[in-house]
């Protein structure tokens, strides 16, 4: 039986797993980082539409702001999904990635939109300026930020050690950039092929 290591957030890791385990692998959860959602003070006058990369931010978002007041706009359609599945109904995914998202925006929006831009603390791609050097109106709220795990647990250690892990499964480039230092940190290095 093949044997996978998830890394994400436990919740998330436990939705991963239920379908992993159905395709008959041997699943082991270290997630290398927690979520701490913030509240910002948001006022619903600042803008007219809501733009999301993340699913952690629309979780955040629906926890300070009344679900289904404001127009949300999604890099992607898991992202979409999230916002439908905490009860948001007026949702756009442009199916793509940041570029494609803001060439998405180029052409369904105009410069007098007010857009709130909603997303962790570290994000791999400036939005903000890159639809500003646009000329659109965009605000930007830190709604999350990622609690990074200062060492693996010993058991994952030894599971690495004894080589019963096959293989492990990144979402984003931070989650592998975490976890390889954190190997580092450990001396496990040598036993990753």
């Amino acid at each position: 039986m093949k044997s996978i290591l998830l890394t994400r957030p436990l919740l998330d890791s436990f939705n991963t797993r239920n379908i992993l385990r159905k395709y008959g692998y041997k699943v082991f959860i270290e997630p290398v980082f927690t979520i701490k959602y913030l509240n910002p003070d948001i006022s619903a006058h600042e803008f007219d539409v809501v733009i999301s990369t993340s699913k952690n931010s629309i979780k955040a978002f629906s926890q300070i702001c009344k679900v289904d007041d404001f127009p949300i706009i999604t890099v992607g359609n898991s992202t979409m999904q999230a916002a439908k599945n905490l009860g948001f109904s007026d949702i756009i995914s442009a199916d793509s990635n940041v570029d494609g998202l803001i060439s998405f925006i180029k052409a369904h929006y105009s410069n007098a939109v007010k857009f709130l831009y909603i997303r962790g603390q570290e994000v791999s791609c400036d939005l903000k300026k890159r639809l500003s050097e646009e000329d659109f109106n965009v605000r930007e709220v830190v709604l999350y930020k990622t609690i990074i795990k200062r060492s693996l647990t010993n058991r994952c250690k030894n599971l690495l050690l004894d080589g019963k892990i096959d293989s492990v499964a990144f979402f984003s480039s931070q989650t592998a950039r975490v976890f390889c230092s954190l190997v580092l940190k450990s001396g496990l290095s040598p036993v990753m092929n």
